[in-house]
């Protein structure tokens, strides 16, 4: 019997959740079980309505899985790459986006999302293309911060695999730590 199974319906949310809460209870089953967790008639329990619900915003669920992709996608990414709060300096503007990254844990879902995705060709395209953006935004910041376009891209290769592998070995520690770890990884990654 799955863990999933013993959950009582929220009996307080309303009848019609927002296509947003569909998607986040989708990626947040999927962290907790993989893609076989992601099913219409569990998630409409754990948000406490009808499976009607899920028809009000999506077609099926393989529009919706689409969609869970696409959203993990923008979470994840585009709101790292649109942020305009960072600092202009693109030495401090590195800094300020790695600790982002390690801060809002946004590496988090990749170990679930690649699990998933790794025998669907389309979605394997997908991950990829996110995976490209990512890796050339994370080399414009070195070449902004005056490293040749070689030495951007090994920096930010280093710096992606880095925040994505502390995700696969699961690390659990306290965030000042992971902070100060990621901090002396671009230390070491802005000496010339």
């Amino acid at each position: 019997m799955s863990t999933r199974d013993s959950k009582q319906p929220k009996q307080s949310m309303p009848e019609k959740q927002s296509g947003k809460s569909w998607l986040n209870a989708a990626l947040q089953a999927l962290a907790e079980g993989g893609i076989d967790q992601v099913r219409v008639e569990w998630l409409a329990r754990d948000l406490g309505v009808t499976k009607g619900s899920f028809y009000w915003h999506f077609k099926d669920r393989e529009q919706f899985l689409d969609e869970v992709l696409n959203y993990w996608a923008e979470q994840s990414t585009q709101t790292v790459i649109g942020n305009l709060s960072y600092p202009d300096d693109p030495v401090e503007r590195i800094r300020a986006v790695a600790e982002d990254i390690v801060r809002r844990n946004l590496a988090n879902m990749d170990p679930h999302i690649r699990s998933w995705t790794q025998y669907d060709r389309q979605k394997t395209r997908v991950v990829a293309r996110i995976d490209k953006i990512r890796f050339e935004f994370l080399r414009d910041l070195f070449r902004a911060a005056g490293f040749s376009t070689d030495s951007a891209n090994l920096r930010a290769q280093l710096l992606y695999r880095y925040a994505l592998g502390e995700q696969f070995i699961l690390v659990r520690e306290p965030m000042n730590k992971r902070l100060r770890r990621m901090d002396a990884q671009v230390d070491l990654l802005l000496q010339q």
